[in-house]
């Protein structure tokens, strides 16, 4: 049972490993904080990998925000290096299976080719540049701001 679960797991943690990196930046990563929690299911070390890109984007983040993760941690938990306590007696190996399945689904792109979106959602009469906009926004990851002047442009004309 325990070995069919840690391969459940270490097939999810391989699989998480070739998510690409969160474009916009939060305080928590999908990738790391699922990797971290099948890996502990599993009972499973994190892969080196991992942590070495775990630790680039808390340094870039440490850049943007005046916050010390880890020193927040210790704030909030009583030992320094608490890791979460995920239920291992909730997984098995049907569940894991199901979760690998969501998973690849999102790592295909699956439901963006059955769930095409039409171009009128896309480029609304009202305001046909807001969505090519918002993601040229989130492919800058969030770091480029308008300008003073461009803001107020926005603001008063109301055009993108």
């Amino acid at each position: 049972m325990t070995s069919s679960l840690s391969s459940s797991a270490k097939k999810i943690v391989s699989l998480l490993e070739k998510y690409p990196a969160d474009k916009v930046k939060h305080y928590a990563s999908f990738k790391f904080s699922q990797i971290e929690r099948f890996c502990n299911i599993g009972s499973l070390p994190i892969p080196k990998k991992v942590l070495e890109e775990q630790a680039i984007e808390q340094k870039k983040q440490q850049k943007m925000v005046k916050i010390d993760v880890k020193k927040l941690k210790r704030m909030i938990f009583a030992q320094e290096d608490a890791t979460p306590d995920f239920k291992k007696e909730l997984f098995d190996t049907d569940i894991l299976t199901q979760q690998f399945k969501s998973l690849k689904s999102i790592a295909d792109n699956k439901w963006a080719d059955v769930y095409k979106v039409d171009k009128k959602l896309l480029e609304p009469k009202g305001n046909p540049n807001y969505y090519s906009r918002l993601m040229k926004d989130i492919n800058n990851g969030g770091q480029k701001r308008e300008s003073i002047f461009e803001a107020f442009r926005t603001v008063i004309t109301g055009k993108y």
